[in-house]
């Protein structure tokens, strides 16, 4: 576990980003069941979502091991936030910037693959908490290794 603590300031460096202006929402092609129930297609589409995202974590870990080492960076990543040290080293922040691309990349490929949209896994994974899908988060957590409720 102590291996992937770093990684949790890490994703939010990621999800940070400078933009020019708000973001206009984007047209959503999902649309919740209204009985709130998960069908098992969509737990499948949600588990093989989790594993892609699981590798594509690992691999991402590993690329974010070696920024560390090539730019030699403290294991926070303070330095990729820092205004001065960002002035200063522009080839540092070029090289972070595609890195978080590489990210996305990955992480838009890994739902591609699972064929669910990120809008349905977040639903999902919201929904896996209600009682009216007991049945189906025990079966998801037996297929992603845990050992349900």
């Amino acid at each position: 576990m102590k291996r992937w603590a770093f990684l949790i300031p890490v994703v939010l460096l990621i999800g940070c980003e400078v933009t020019e202006g708000p973001k206009l929402p984007q047209k959503s092609e999902f649309i919740p069941p209204k009985d709130n129930r998960i069908t098992e297609e969509m737990a499948r589409s949600y588990v093989n979502a989790s594993k892609y995202l699981l590798e594509a974590i690992v691999g991402h870990e590993k690329s974010i091991e070696e920024f560390i080492r090539r730019y030699n960076l403290s294991q926070d990543l303070s330095e990729v936030t820092d205004s001065v040290y960002r002035e200063a080293h522009r080839d540092v922040v070029k090289a972070w910037d595609e890195l978080v691309k590489g990210w996305e990349r990955s992480e838009k490929d890994a739902y591609k693959k699972a064929a669910i949209t990120e809008e349905e896994f977040n639903w999902i994974g919201g929904a896996l908490t209600d009682s009216i899908n007991k049945d189906i988060q025990e079966e998801i957590a037996k297929a992603l290794g845990g050992e349900g409720s």
